[in-house]
C-alpha cells in the first residue's frame, strides 16, 4: 500500500514500497497523491518497471507522441487523435502521467459535449502510444493508464460505441443533388460523378480519391483499394475489389486515355463539402457522404448478392460489421419472394 503524508508545507508526499521498488512524490492534492500510488503499485505488479527506462524530467507526453509517429505507421483518424492529444496533455510530463490527467482529459472533452465513441478513440489512440513506448521503447510507464480509462467509460454507463445510422439517399434526393451540383457552372470539381461512382462502388470517400488508374485491371473489372479500413489492422490493408454497376463504367470514362496518376484527383474534404453544401441548400436533412456507401451496399442485397460476394465489395471481414450497412426492409423481402417465385 502507497503511504501518504501531509508535509508542513501542507503538501502530501506519497511513498511507494513494493517487491523491492521504491518510489516517492509530493502533490498539492491528496487525491492526486493517492492516484499516482495507485498507478505506481499497479505499474510495480504488472513488471512495468522490470528493465524499464526511467523518462528523462523533460520528456512530455508529446515527445513520446512524435516518436510514435515517426515509427509507427498510422492513419488519418489516428493522426487526427495523436494532434488532439498532443494539444490536450502533450504538455504533461511522462513522469506526471496518471489516473488523474487521463480523467481530466475525459472531463474536458465531455464538457465540450464529446460523445462517448469520440472520447473512447482517443483514449484507444492514447493506449497504443503508451502500449509502444513501454514495450517497444522500453520506458518506465504505465502501460494501462488510457486502457483503463476507457474501461472506466464503460463503468460510468457512458454509451462509448458510434451510433448506427439508418439513413440512406432516395432515387429523387440523389438525383436532386447530382442535379444541383450540375447546374452549378462555378464547381469545379466533378462532384456529381463522383457521388456516382460512390453509390456504385460502395467505396468510401476517401478511398475513392486515393484510386490511381495504374490500381485498375480493365479486363478484371477490379481495383487495389489501398490502405483500406479495417478495425483489426491499423496500418495497411490493401484489397483487390470488382468494380460493379456504374462504377467500372464512371471509371472507364474518367481514366480516358491516362495510364497512370490518381482517378479522381481531389481532396477526400473538398468533394465532401460539394455534398454537403448541396444537401443544406436543397433542404436535404440527417444526409452525409458516406451514406452513399450504405446505399450501394443495400442495392448489392437486394440484387440478390449473397453475403460472401457483397462482402468482397464493401471489404467486411465478417457479418457484424456488414450488417450495420445494410438498410433493407419488409418491402425487399417481398420483392425477394416474388422473384423466387
Amino acid at each position: 500500500m502507497a503511504s501518504i503524508q501531509k508535509l508542513p508545507s501542507g503538501k502530501f508526499r506519497v511513498q511507494v514500497r513494493k517487491d523491492g521498488v521504491y518510489r516517492a512524490k509530493t502533490f498539492d492534492r491528496k487525491t492526486d497523491a493517492r492516484a499516482w500510488g495507485v498507478d505506481v503499485e499497479r505499474a510495480i505488479s504488472g513488471g512495468a518497471n522490470a528493465g524499464a527506462i526511467t523518462a528523462p524530467k523533460s520528456m512530455t507526453f508529446s515527445d513520446v507522441i512524435d516518436a510514435y509517429m515517426t515509427q509507427v505507421e498510422t492513419r488519418r483518424t489516428t493522426r487526427v487523435n495523436l494532434e488532439r492529444l498532443k494539444s490536450r496533455i502533450g504538455a504533461t510530463k511522462v513522469r506526471n502521467l496518471s489516473a488523474l490527467v487521463m480523467q481530466q482529459f475525459i472531463d474536458s472533452r465531455m464538457n465540450e459535449g464529446v460523445t462517448g465513441a469520440t472520447i473512447a478513440g482517443d483514449l484507444s489512440t492514447a493506449s497504443s502510444v503508451l502500449r509502444w513506448a513501454r514495450r517497444v521503447r522500453q520506458i518506465d510507464v504505465n502501460e494501462d493508464l488510457a486502457a483503463a480509462a476507457r474501461r472506466g467509460l464503460t463503468a460510468a454507463r457512458i454509451e462509448t460505441r458510434s451510433q448506427e445510422r439508418t439513413r440512406v439517399p432516395t432515387e429523387d434526393e440523389l438525383r436532386r443533388i447530382i442535379e444541383h451540383i450540375e447546374s452549378n457552372p462555378r464547381q469545379k470539381i466533378p462532384a456529381a460523378t463522383i457521388i456516382r461512382f460512390a453509390a456504385a462502388s460502395a467505396m468510401r470517400l476517401g478511398e475513392i480519391c486515393r484510386i490511381r488508374i495504374e490500381d485498375i485491371s480493365w479486363n478484371e473489372k477490379s481495383v487495389i483499394v489501398r490502405e483500406r479500413k479495417d478495425p483489426k489492422r491499423k496500418a495497411r490493408n490493401d484489397q483487390t475489389v470488382p468494380l460493379v454497376g456504374d462504377a467500372y463504367r464512371i471509371a472507364r470514362e474518367v481514366a480516358g486515355d491516362r495510364r497512370e496518376g490518381r482517378l479522381f484527383p481531389y481532396k477526400a474534404d473538398s468533394v465532401g463539402a460539394v455534398f454537403t453544401r448541396a444537401c443544406r441548400e436543397l433542404g436535404i436533412d440527417d444526409l452525409h457522404m458516406h451514406d452513399l456507401r450504405h446505399l450501394a451496399i443495400t442495392e448489392l442485397f437486394r440484387a440478390g448478392l449473397p453475403i460472401q460476394l457483397v462482402a468482397v465489395v464493401s471489404g467486411h471481414r465478417d457479418w457484424k460489421h456488414l450488417k450495420r450497412y445494410t438498410q433493407l426492409n419488409a418491402g425487399d423481402v417481398h420483392a425477394a419472394l416474388e422473384r423466387l417465385q
